[in-house]
């Protein structure tokens, strides 16, 4: 587990506000298709690879489609924790029913995201590691679907540099719970809790018997392998292809998806269901 005391190196990626142009066609598709003001941090981090993003959305948008994809997650495993907590609870911590029901929505919007992201990188790292995979043929072309409404843009995430020092503590130390080794990055959604910062105590509370215990790690782990079997699926049933993964780029964008699906996407799509139970109405 991470001390509190230790601080991360922060994960290269473009933020939304500092999009270009063309880089925004894709994030503005993102959310779109996904229906949720999201651009989760593996696109962002993408982005910075020359190529990488564009071969990885392109390859889901003309292959499965978002839609696709979070029909498939609909056979992930969902985490059979009781942990309802009390109304009483969370207004000790600090938040209203107004801010219950934000907090609320934002974590459904990162499980429903984050189940359908580690299908499609799954999926997307066997096909960058087999050229048998690979059509030269294949254009990474796609459309925007004109019938979706646009989504707006998210709010700027907090900055890990400009949280105060206790905050940015709690930030690592509940960041770092289920992972084995060190963690080399700080997920978007504990980020975004630091504007309730009772939400992140009482995550931090809730969060860490179940690091202690081992279940946070085995429940990543069986995310991991769930996400294995349905990927290899979504590779057979692809309708069209993949073209190669740009070449210069491959190894980082490899190294990138197998980042997130084996760790950062692996272990919150449990904490997120986790969080989902603990914010529930009475």
């Amino acid at each position: 587990m991470l001390s509190a005391s230790v601080q991360l190196p922060a994960l290269p990626e473009i933020r939304v506000e500092d999009a270009s142009p063309a880089l925004d066609r894709i994030y503005s598709d993102i959310r779109r298709e996904s229906g949720t003001p999201l651009v989760n941090l593996i696109y962002r981090h993408l982005a910075t690879i020359p190529g990488g993003l564009e071969w990885v959305w392109g390859c889901i948008r003309i292959n499965w489609g978002y839609h696709g994809l979070q029909s498939a997650a609909a056979a992930m495993p969902t985490v059979d924790i009781a942990a309802a907590l009390p109304a009483a609870l969370w207004r000790i911590a600090g938040l209203n029913d107004s801010d219950l029901a934000a907090i609320r929505a934002l974590v459904a919007q990162y499980n429903l995201t984050n189940a359908a992201n580690i299908l499609a990188i799954t999926a997307l790292a066997h096909v960058a590691r087999n050229p048998a995979c690979w059509s030269d043929g294949v254009v990474l072309q796609w459309t925007e679907t004109q019938d979706e409404p646009p989504v707006a843009a998210p709010s700027p995430l907090p900055k890990l540099d400009e949280l105060s020092a206790d905050m940015a503590s709690l930030v690592y130390f509940v960041n770092g719970l289920g992972e084995e080794a060190q963690p080399t990055m700080v997920a978007s959604l504990f980020r975004e809790l630091t504007l309730w910062p009772g939400s992140l105590a009482v995550t931090a509370a809730l969060l860490t018997p179940l690091a202690q215990s081992g279940e946070l790690a085995r429940l990543r782990q069986q995310t991991t392998q769930v996400a294995e079997t349905i990927a290899s699926q979504l590779i057979s049933s692809s309708r069209i292809g993949f073209p190669p993964p740009p070449p210069a780029a491959r190894e980082a964008v490899l190294n990138a998806l197998d980042l997130f699906r084996t760790t950062l996407i692996a272990k919150l799509l449990p904490v997120g269901q986790i969080l989902s139970r603990a914010l529930a109405p009475a």
